[in-house]
Parts: structure tokens; C-alpha cells; sequence
């Protein structure tokens, strides 16, 4: 029997299919959310097969869910399209990259303090603003600081650090079910922009596992369907 201690405490991996109005597949997400002693690691693949693009996510966060540092890569049709680094400090984010392979001078996004979320785009990326909201004041928009990669809907337009604010209000608990199963959630309501509806988002009851989003901005829809979940510490 080993004696030394696991480096991970949890390990939370699953699949969350993108789905037109008519409910058939045209892409999928593919995440890995693990735990450790001090913090916490997203890494997402997206594959959205509609518009040919594959977006690469990675995003370390500290215990309180507030990120250090994140990777994004967008390839469209086997082409490289934007590659940026995220490095979060005190006072703002420094980002680095390049676009269509041309690399770009470094920017600094200035922040008032420390930034509570980066939002490149994965849906379990999107879940995670959650932990960031919490459930008081049900049914009151809140705006959480961030900073994304694009402020499209498919995160590949106009690619660059952008400062925003994102509005999240927690809804209530509701019993849902999607394809992976049947699950007690907390919903919330995002809203990226003020001139756009908000969009509905389902997590699970004890924690941000992604169950469901939908919004009537656009006619596809996302539900997870299938996870796996590693404890390794009690």
C-alpha cells in the first residue's frame, strides 16, 4: 500500500453534446475538471462540427475558483487560427499569442482587483461562473468581472483579450433530466450582454458539473451526456 498522499482529490471527466434546434448532434465538448491540495484544472476540447472548428481550453484556478492562468487554441478546417495565454495578476491579465499564425504584441487588461473568472468559451468553462455567483439574493442578476477571448457566441470572432461583465442570477433548484441521467440542479440565468436575452443554465446540486444550457439567442442547444467521477480523498 502506498504511503504517499494522492496529488489529486477529485476528478470530475464527461462529454456534453452540442445539438441543433431539431435535437441531432453537431458537435461535442469533452472535459476533464480535477481537484487538487490548492486549486483546480479545466481542460476542455471542443469540437464544433458545423462550423469546422476545434477550440482547445486549459484554465488553472486557486481554491476559491478564481483563475491564474489559461490557453486557448481555435483551429478551423486544420488551420491554426489564434492561439493566446492568459496570466492573471492582482491587478489585471497579461496576454500573450498569436493570430493566423502572425504573433501579436503583448496586452494588459486592466482590472479594479483581482479577476473572479476567464471565460474562453467551453461550456464547463461557462459552468464553473457558478461558484462565483453562489445562490443568494435568488433571482438577482449579479455582474462578475471577466475577461474572454471573444465576445461571439462560438468564441472565434473578433479574437483578443476583451474585458466585460457577466450578469448571473441563481434561479432556484429544479429536478432535470438530460441524457447521462436524472439530477436535483441549481439553475441560474447568464446574460454576456446587455443588448442580449440571457441564456438558462443548469449545474448539479453539489457542485458546477454542466447539465444543461439553453438560449434563445440561437437555435442549438448543449446537454451532458455522459461523466465519470474519482474520489481520491475522502
Amino acid at each position: 500500500m502506498s504511503s504517499h498522499t494522492p496529488a489529486l482529490r477529485r476528478r470530475l471527466a464527461g462529454r456534453i453534446a452540442y445539438r441543433g434546434a431539431d435535437g441531432g448532434a453537431i458537435g461535442c465538448e469533452h472535459f476533464d475538471l480535477s481537484s487538487h491540495r490548492d486549486g483546480h484544472l479545466l481542460r476542455a476540447l471542443c469540437v464544433l462540427d458545423d462550423v469546422d472548428l476545434l477550440r482547445d481550453v486549459t484554465i488553472s484556478m486557486d481554491a476559491a475558483w478564481r483563475p491564474r492562468d489559461g490557453y486557448c487554441r481555435l483551429t478551423r478546417a486544420g488551420r491554426d487560427e489564434s492561439t493566446l495565454w492568459f496570466r492573471v495578476e492582482e491587478d489585471g491579465v497579461r496576454v500573450d499569442g498569436d493570430l493566423g499564425g502572425v504573433r501579436q504584441p503583448p496586452q494588459h487588461v486592466a482590472t479594479d482587483t483581482r479577476l473572479a473568472y476567464l471565460g474562453l468559451h467551453p461550456l464547463q468553462g461557462d459552468a464553473l461562473i457558478v461558484e462565483q455567483r453562489g445562490i443568494d439574493r435568488p433571482g438577482e442578476f449579479m455582474p462578475i468581472e471577466t475577461v474572454t477571448n471573444s465576445i461571439s457566441p462560438n468564441g472565434d470572432e473578433g479574437v483578443g483579450a476583451v474585458r466585460m461583465t457577466i450578469d448571473a442570477a441563481y434561479v432556484g433548484v429544479e429536478a432535470i433530466t438530460v441524457a447521462a441521467g436524472s439530477f436535483t440542479a441549481r439553475r441560474y440565468a447568464l446574460r454576456w450582454r446587455t443588448d442580449w436575452p440571457a441564456a438558462d443554465l443548469w449545474v448539479r446540486q453539489e457542485d458546477a458539473l454542466f447539465l444543461l444550457m439553453r438560449w434563445s439567442l440561437i437555435p442549438n442547444w448543449y446537454e451532458l451526456t455522459e461523466w465519470t467521477q474519482e474520489d481520491y480523498i475522502a
